[in-house]
């Protein structure tokens, strides 16, 4: 046999001799081929008789499998293979395909002779002698474990990106082919423009272009660039399966082949609809705001005079919140009590007017904030008719005290949209204001909710004294009056409608005013998009949210910081009558020496004080051990209410931030939601 092997090409090549009559070459001794077997390293050589057991074993047998000559010669070569594949007769199929092939290649797991498995390629290939009677058969192994490792590391690598890619949601993310059609999509795809995968792939991506764009042959150019300069990128509106629009970020890539062909692109898409739509805001009040300064003729000098003018209309409107603290407060513990007759008018007299007083300097700190573009929405699910229900009760005193009747026309129960309920009901307040002031006796003002397919609707109309022609455009302008003079019979300062507009616009929607003509009367209306109307289970969330009971502190232990007399008896009473025990500070000094004596598990504390304020006093706070109240629950009470005074309270170590004036029955929740983390 081993004869036969190591001859089979010397015969072969002495026939081929002899039929072409070939240059004699020189014979290979069977010596000769036994050496050149046994030498080579890197490579399992060996014969099997017919059955499949081992006649011979090179030295690089030895090498890769572990089995000496003695230890394997004799045995079946089935001992190299993993228990499934003998399971599954694997050794027995192979040399059945060899004698009905001649030779077969395979690649799988093998193992040595110590258990190991190693990733081989294997050959095996069928001897006969001239008469073509079966011998047996050479087999040769290479260990390429170090390969298939490789190859493994690799295939994971592709399947970890191909996961990658499929599950990113906030990016589209696929494949195009040479001519543009989609092969791949992924999550962020379908979420982005709609389309199934199934919907999607075989189909050119210019379905994602507007009309206009593939009339002017831009999906072709995109192709075009990205295939002559590696990348294309660009902005536009792009379109979702239902037709509607976005404003998308797009970079397509070129992927070419190791020899340079082109085989295909990928194309990253991300929308930027709501980053465009607040770009766009901005700029169209940027536009107006220069458009009124150019007609307006208003010089540099004029700009820094608005500026200053801010400055102190925010210095002054912070400065108003500390009386007002006082005495909104104590009308409000009056109004719950038994008062005469006389008496009780009044106090409800103060109370309306000192609430008329807020909204008014919450109204001039507002246009501060629009100002400096740092006026905020933040939106969540709420009732549009009970913010206009809410704005009638607020005004519902001043009208009865014109005998204005004020009706409410809405066709559903609820209305649930998407907004921050806080600024809506600055809007719906300041209309409603607006129309009582300037609707004459026993005239009559409606507020009407409703909407439609693709809009949200509240419009308030009043019998008033309407708005002459020539003003109407500038009706929303800022410090802007029909009546400017000393004489006029209505007061305000022209805010109210200026911010009614930049509400709206926040939130994505406009306002406009109508009226006849002086003496006819007007109706403003605010118009929100359907997009931002909220789903029924979110609605019912706020509603569950908004149902809690009023709370009470039971012996909760508060110490109060401020260096204004009023506002610490204010504050007293108010904690006091919802059954806190109450200790104050006028100064952050005594404020130190009353956490030590008083042990408080509470604080509640302002900001503005005179030598050390109030952050100061909470890093102090702060250092101290648990023990001694470094970790009290904290409350920053201040008349200094925007969004970097907030910032600056949590950041200086307060759990949360109020502001002046408050509002009684908010103290005593706020108070109320720290207790369970106060020290016992």
């Amino acid at each position: 046999m081993e004869r036969l092997s190591c001859c089979i090409s010397d015969r072969q090549v002495m026939m081929s001799s002899a039929t072409h009559r070939l240059p004699q070459a020189p014979s290979i001794s069977s010596d000769d081929c036994r050496l050149l077997v046994s030498s080579v390293l890197d490579y399992a050589i060996f014969m099997l008789d017919g059955d499949g057991h081992i006649l011979t074993w090179n030295r690089g047998a030895e090498l890769i499998k572990g089995w000496k000559p003695d230890e394997i010669i004799g045995r079946h070569f089935s001992t190299f293979y993993p228990p499934e594949d003998i399971a599954a007769k694997k050794p027995e199929r192979e040399l059945v395909e060899v004698i009905a092939k001649g030779r077969i290649e395979d690649e799988g797991w093998r193992l040595r002779k110590d258990g190991t498995r190693f990733w081989a390629n294997v050959v095996i290939t069928a001897l006969r002698d001239e008469s073509g009677n079966l011998r047996g058969f050479a087999k040769v192994t290479r260990d390429l474990s170090a390969r298939y490792a490789v190859d493994e590391a690799l295939r994971k690598s592709e399947e970890r990106f191909r996961l990658l890619v499929e599950a990113v949601g906030d990016y589209a993310i696929y494949m195009l082919d040479r001519a543009g059609c989609v092969t791949t999509w992924n999550l962020g795809a379908e979420r982005m423009k709609g389309y199934l995968s199934a919907e999607v792939v075989g189909r050119h991506f210019s379905i994602f272009f507007p009309d206009e764009a593939r009339q002017a042959g831009i999906p072709e150019h995109e192709l075009e660039v990205a295939a002559k300069e590696g990348r294309f990128e660009d902005e536009g509106w792009r379109l979702r399966k239902d037709g509607t629009r976005f404003w998308a970020n797009v970079v397509v890539t070129a992927l070419r082949a190791p020899s340079g062909e082109l085989v295909g692109y990928a194309k990253v898409t991300r929308d930027l609809t709501a980053r465009r739509t607040a770009e766009e805001t901005e700029r169209n009040l940027m536009r107006a705001q220069a458009a009124r300064e150019a007609a307006e003729g208003v010089a540099k000098k004029a700009e820094e005079a608005n500026r200053i003018k801010d400055e102190f209309l925010a210095t002054v409107s912070h400065e108003l919140r500390t009386p007002l603290n006082a005495i909104l407060g104590w009308a409000r513990i009056l109004r719950q009590r038994q008062l005469e007759p006389t008496v009780a008018k009044g106090v409800e007299v103060i109370d309306r007017n000192a609430e008329a007083q807020v909204k008014l300097i919450e109204d001039i700190l507002d246009v501060s904030r629009i100002v400096t573009g740092k006026l905020r929405v933040e939106t969540r699910p709420t009732d549009l008719l009970t913010i206009a229900q809410e704005a009638i009760e607020v005004i519902r005193p001043s009208a009865s005290a014109k005998q204005i009747a004020v009706h409410l026309d809405a066709a559903q129960d609820k209305l649930i949209v998407a907004g921050d309920p806080e600024r809506l009901r600055q809007v719906a307040w300041n209309l409603l204001s607006n129309a009582v002031k300037f609707t004459d006796p026993r005239g009559t003002i409606t507020i009407r909710v409703e909407k439609d397919a693709s809009m949200v609707t509240l419009s308030v109309t009043d019998t008033g004294r309407g708005i002459a022609r020539d003003f109407l455009p500038y009706v929303f302008d800022r410090f802007q009056q029909a009546d400017a003079s000393t004489t006029r019979r209505f007061g305000g300062l022209g805010l109210g409608l200026a911010l009614v507009r930049h509400i709206i616009e926040l939130h994505g929607g406009t306002v406009h005013a109508e009226s006849a003509g002086p003496g006819q009367g007007a109706t403003f209306t605010i118009t929100i998009p359907v997009h931002a109307i909220a789903s029924a289970d979110e609605a019912k969330s706020a509603a569950a949210a908004s149902g809690t009971k009023p709370p009470v502190l039971s012996d909760l232990r508060v110490l109060i910081v401020d260096d204004d007399p009023d506002a610490r008896e204010l504050l007293t009473a108010v904690l006091q009558g919802a059954g806190a025990i109450t200790e104050t500070a006028a100064n952050a000094e005594e404020a130190m020496e009353k956490m030590r004596r008083f042990r408080p598990q509470v604080l509640v504390s302002d900001i503005g004080m005179p030598e050390e304020d109030g952050y100061s006093l909470m890093r102090r706070l702060r250092d101290l051990d648990p023990t001694d109240g470094g970790r009290i629950p904290s409350v920053a009470l201040t008349a200094y209410t925007r969004g970097e005074d907030r910032s600056k309270s949590l950041a200086a170590g307060f759990t949360t931030h109020m502001g002046k004036p408050v509002i009684p029955e908010e103290l005593v929740a706020t108070v109320a939601n720290l207790a369970p983390f106060a020290r016992r």
